[in-house]
């Protein structure tokens, strides 16, 4: 459970609006993080008293002892301690440490915690006995979700202990954020990344959690930038900086970062190579975007849908690929769920091979418009007319411009038009 909590972010998907802060709850207490020098703690260490149990209880717990190490049997050994009744604080303090850690190996994590925080805060147990009591309880709050406890016991391990311990700075980071108390994750997290002698990714990871929470991208982005460096092969932190990039308008950084983990292989969802198609168009590229949209399409990474052969048709245009765009407008078409949105996708493949000077093509796709009950027909009407006037169909073009001139905002210019289709046949000696 621990380990999940520490590596559930960010998504994508962390990384494109996901994350989302929650309400502020009370504030938990704070960690004393200037920990007492090793001469401080060696005398501590000599101070403390050096207890023993007493001869009853000793017998009993020898006895749970082998049952535990010996013959493996952890309930067994529960059994013959909790017959136990201790009558001085020492013995019940150890009997509740021994038996909290029995309880914990049985998965008796309730239990577990109540024996083992009593024992810790008795505070009469050995030195390390009382070391192992209180990170036990710190470790078992953590897995009870009790985050105010795990900070508790924390809190007094690091003071007892003087140990900077990379894991436990690093829980007390995830402690805070489950608490959504975000501006304090930063100092342990920073902590863990100073303590571990080999480079751990989850301090990382909870800082720029962290700073997304807050809004705070640019640190954010840094977080990310030199955590990349010690960990280039961390995919998912490609495509998270990508999209923070965007998130700032560095629409420039966004479109190298992604890329780079584009070309490494590090795209493993839709939104991912949306994102890239999406830079491309914004960067001023439109013929990568529809090319590299289209790739996806047809190798099943984006899903077929007529807004996504919508999009690839209009880079297609913007890069003045009017046959390939009028390709696409047709499949947006045969996907479109609606009938206004199939008589505008075949209106606008008409417009995309009229560009193309493929008429006779043009004029299906308009014709497929007016059968579809385009909204604004009067406008196809006079896209049909040039379609066919450019063929020298001089008959359809003058049909279909009258239709045009029935519509008053297209009336005007259809006129025109007509003018100027019954001029052009006369000189070419076409009779109409």
């Amino acid at each position: 459970m621990m380990h999940k909590k520490l590596t559930m972010l960010l998504s994508a998907s962390v990384l494109c609006g996901v994350l989302a802060a929650g309400t502020p709850v009370a504030n938990a207490q704070d960690i004393n993080y200037n920990l007492p020098t090793a001469e401080e703690v060696q005398q501590r260490k000599d101070n403390r008293r050096n207890l023993t149990v007493s001869e009853r209880v000793g017998r009993r717990i020898m006895a749970a002892f082998e049952l535990y190490s010996e013959q493996e049997d952890i309930k067994g050994a529960i059994v013959e301690l909790e017959a136990v009744e201790p009558r001085e604080a020492f013995d019940q303090a150890y009997v509740d440490r021994f038996l909290g850690n029995l309880y914990a190996a049985d998965d008796r994590i309730d239990e577990a915690f109540q024996r083992v925080t009593r024992a810790a805060d008795a505070d009469v147990l050995g030195w390390s006995d009382q070391a192992s009591a209180l990170k036990l309880a710190a470790d078992l709050s953590l897995q009870l979700e009790d985050y105010r406890s795990a900070l508790k016991y924390y809190g007094q391990w690091l003071q007892f202990t003087g140990e900077a311990n990379g894991d436990v700075f690093l829980r007390i980071a995830n402690s805070y954020y489950e608490l959504k108390q975000f501006e304090k994750v930063i100092r342990p997290a920073d902590l863990a990344i100073q303590s571990y002698e080999e480079p751990n990714k989850n301090p990382y990871v909870l800082k720029v959690a962290s700073y997304y929470e807050r809004k705070m991208y640019g640190d954010a982005i840094k977080v990310l930038e030199s955590g990349l460096e010690i960990f280039p092969g961390e995919k998912n932190w490609w495509n998270q900086l990508g999209m923070i990039y965007m998130l700032e308008e560095q629409l420039d950084k966004a479109l190298q970062t992604l890329e780079v983990a584009y070309l490494a292989g590090y795209f493993e969802k839709e939104n991912q190579f949306k994102a890239l198609v999406q830079l491309y168009s914004n960067n001023g590229i439109p013929y990568d975007s529809a090319r590299l949209m289209v790739k996806h399409l047809n190798a099943g990474d984006i899903e077929k849908t007529a807004r996504n052969y919508q999009s690839a048709a209009n880079n297609f245009e913007m890069a003045r690929e009017y046959s390939r765009a009028a390709e696409m407008y047709a499949l947006a078409a045969e996907l479109a769920d609606e009938r206004e949105d199939r008589a505008d996708y075949y209106r606008k493949k008409g417009t995309a091979h009229l560009r193309a000077e493929e008429y006779p093509q043009a004029a299906q796709a308009y014709l497929n418009a007016i059968d579809q009950g385009y909204d604004e027909p009067g406008q196809v009407y006079m896209s049909l007319t040039e379609a066919y006037f450019y063929q020298n169909k001089f008959s359809e073009a003058l049909k279909y411009v009258k239709e045009a001139q029935k519509f008053e905002n297209q009336r005007r210019n259809a006129r025109s038009w007509e003018s100027y289709i019954r001029s052009k046949a006369s000189n070419l000696g076409v009779s109409l």
